[in-house]
């Protein structure tokens, strides 16, 4: 059964790679990440360990997870990371971060996959991942021995310990890749049984494919061996080469297997097309490595999110039993007020009875040292003889020195030190702290309240993002720096910090552009591109100096606005005055520089639905607020953040608030927080589920640094 409820037949459903499979895999990474970097090193958190390497290539940053259970391949879908790394990937980190990739290949034709590490100790280091026997993860140095090993365990030929030297298992079957007929014939002919069996035994190769071996040689996969002719089997070695040979040349036909009831499904990736498999309906790839991204994803939909989401139901619990006990603290606090007012009130209207029950009661115990038990005695008697201040007494404690008195139904204790005036201020004191615990309690129940329905708003974006796992679409260059589309339609760029100013200087300012830029230490480059060299309106031009005003540390400071700059790229250098030192990220500005009228600091954050890649529409198209009806359910669509003064987001069907920089506002994950829940209250319905999937890092990386408040929701 799949992850829909569909009965599928267990020999369709294809759970993880094949040593054939990694030797294409091995082939793809390699291509793509040979001389790139591992910048950082992630843990996916599910019930077994799954690794996020992030890297540097040629082509890109690229993201690729590790599954030692199932697969390894480059993926383009957001996968949550814990806030915490273990101290396994801390130790990875330590030793991996940094260095460049050399190579990436298979250990013959086995499970085992060798990402190979430059080293500035001399030999390269290995990151060995075994993906067999549950699996690991193994890092050797120059002189390979083990550092660190997912898994310390001894073996009957081999050993897998810190600083030991690290040894390959034996390989099994025979070496296909360079399998001469003659050889295959000799070693078949020495089996017996079942012909898929023996392929799959004998030749390394997984079961599924000794059985297409067998339909492309038109050999019934359960034939003995003994009665097969020497042709027949000639036929099979013909079958295994024609695979072999498109896995040396690498002609792949990449693809998903979808199931034969239900096309939404899929069962199966493979890297060539199967005979076995000509039934079914496939969706052709790109790359085997998108087979495999396509696949999992929508397996690890099902179960990845399953721990956060019991993590926020147990969250909510809490702060719901919270929120009744803090509301019983005030109805306590309410009642307790109320009573104390009205035993203060009824001591003023028996003030002569009281004090003349309490003056009684202690002088006797006193002077005349009468036991409580006999003033209690005379008490009772008093009080049936019709004495006035006894008809209030009820009873004394003697270890508190206290009285118990009766006053229009109301018992209460009075204290036998104090006189009725000083009990009644005594009572009344206690109203007034009861006031004040109730007006803190309502304060405290607000924020609780505020808590209750912001951690249920988590919890049904955690439950939506179970569903699935949304696929980033592919970066534009610009969006790897901040960026907007100015209300006359031209794209303004950004730099997020001293590199990414130098990159935008050096790599993408032109001739046309204009360059923006503050005094203020900790400032954005911006550019307005201009390259079909158009006349730059003067509203684009504030927009762009607004935008590089709220990036630069003057919103730090929480100031209301900036000094903000223009100049012509000619007059931009990187070459310092004759004994002068230019810090990174900084420029020489030669002649006038046009300052514009000082900007307020504000900025508008919201999100805009890009069609996801793969679904029926353009992914350039973005998603209109008003026309959902037009568009067919089964896109998905991808919530990207955006920022811009609030102009350039007039007439865009674009969700946003509009924020200002307060020292005293929210820091900028709190308010991230809270600008992703006010979007998704303000989108259709029909929308929220998009909405709600917006990423809380994305948005706290589209904030400019520093404490802010909220003062538009559009």
């Amino acid at each position: 059964m799949n992850q829909n409820g569909e009965q599928i037949p267990k020999n369709i459903i294809k759970k993880n790679i094949s040593n054939i499979d990694l030797t294409i895999l091995a082939h793809e990474l390699n291509e793509i990440l040979s001389d790139g970097f591992i910048s950082n090193i992630y843990e996916i958190e599910t019930d077994r360990r799954i690794l996020l390497l992030k890297c540097r290539s040629k082509s890109g940053p690229q993201k690729i997870i590790i599954d030692t259970t199932q697969r390894i391949n480059i993926t383009h879908y957001d996968y949550p990371v814990p806030k915490f790394p273990s101290q396994f990937i801390l130790s990875l980190r330590k030793f991996m971060k940094g260095r460049r990739i050399t190579r990436i290949y298979q250990y013959h034709l086995d499970r085992i996959l060798i990402i190979e590490l430059g080293s500035k100790e001399g030999a390269a280091w290995k990151f060995i991942i075994e993906f067999f026997g549950g699996g690991n993860f193994i890092l050797v140095n120059g002189e390979n021995q083990v550092i660190i090993a997912q898994h310390y365990k001894k073996y009957r030929i081999r050993e897998i310990l810190p600083k030991r030297e690290y040894s390959f298992p034996e390989s099994r079957g025979i070496d296909v890749i360079n399998l001469e007929e003659n050889q295959f014939l000799e070693i078949i002919r020495k089996q017996s049984g079942q012909i898929v069996r023996n392929l799959a035994r004998s030749f390394n190769m997984g079961g599924y494919l000794a059985e297409e071996i067998c339909l492309r040689a038109n050999i019934d996969k359960k034939e003995d061996i003994s009665k097969l002719s020497d042709s027949a089997l000639s036929e099979i070695y013909q079958s295994i080469r024609e695979i072999i040979e498109n896995l040396k040349n690498f002609k792949i036909t990449p693809h998903v297997v979808k199931s034969n009831t239900n096309d939404d499904v899929l069962v199966r990736f493979e890297p060539f097309k199967m005979k076995l498999f000509s039934e079914f309906s496939i969706q052709p790839t790109e790359s085997f490595n998108e087979a495999l991204d396509l696949f999992f994803s929508a397996i690890d939909s099902n179960v990845l999110f399953s721990g956060e989401i019991e993590k926020v139901k147990n969250q909510l619990s809490k702060s719901e039993k919270i929120l009744l006990q803090q509301q019983k603290k005030i109805e306590e606090s309410a009642e307790l007020r109320q009573k104390s007012l009205e035993y203060g009130h009824l001591i003023y209207q028996y003030l002569p009875q009281i004090d003349n029950l309490i003056s009684t009661i202690m002088n006797k115990k006193r002077e005349e040292d009468y036991s409580w038990d006999l003033i209690h005695e005379k008490l009772i008697q008093g009080k049936k003889m019709g004495i006035a201040e006894c008809q209030i007494y009820e009873r004394i404690f003697p270890k508190e020195v206290k009285l118990l008195v009766n006053l229009e139904g109301h018992e209460f204790k009075l204290d036998l030190k104090k006189n009725a005036v000083e009990n009644a201020d005594e009572i009344y004191q206690r109203a007034k702290k009861a006031k004040k615990k109730i007006i803190g309690a309502k304060k405290a129940l607000e924020n609780t309240k505020k808590k209750v329905e912001q951690q249920k708003e988590e919890r049904i974006i955690t439950e939506s993002q179970k569903a699935m796992l949304i696929k980033r679409p592919k970066l534009r260059w610009y969006e790897k720096f901040r960026w907007f589309i100015s209300s006359d339609n031209f794209l303004i760029v950004g730099g997020r910090d001293a590199s990414s100013n130098e990159k935008l200087f050096s790599s993408h300012m032109n001739k046309n552009d204009l360059f923006f830029h503050t005094d203020v230490r900790g400032a954005a480059v911006c550019l307005i591109k201009n390259d079909e060299n158009r006349e730059i309106p003067l509203t684009t031009i504030k927009e762009a100096g607004q935008f590089a005003a709220c990036y630069s540390s003057a919103w730090k400071q929480g100031w209301g606005n900036a000094d903000i700059y223009y100049v012509f790229p000619e007059q931009v250098s990187k070459t310092p005055k004759s004994g002068e030192f230019l810090k990174k990220g900084s420029f020489v500005i030669n002649g006038k520089k046009n300052y514009l009228e000082k900007p307020f600091l504000e900025i508008s954050i919201g999100v805009k639905l890009v069609l996801i890649e793969n679904s029926s529409r353009n992914m350039d198209k973005d998603v209109s607020f008003e026309n959902y009806d037009e568009e067919k359910e089964e896109n998905q669509y991808f919530p990207q953040v955006v920022s811009a003064p609030e102009s350039a987001f007039k007439n865009k069907d674009i969700l946003y608030v509009k924020i200002r920089p307060d020292k005293g506002g929210k820091k900028v994950s709190d308010i991230a927080k809270e600008i992703r829940s006010i979007l998704v209250s303000k989108a259709d319905d029909k929308f929220k589920p998009w909405v709600r999937l917006t990423s809380l890092n994305d948005l706290i990386r589209t904030i400019p640094p520093g404490n802010a408040v909220i003062v538009k929701k559009n």
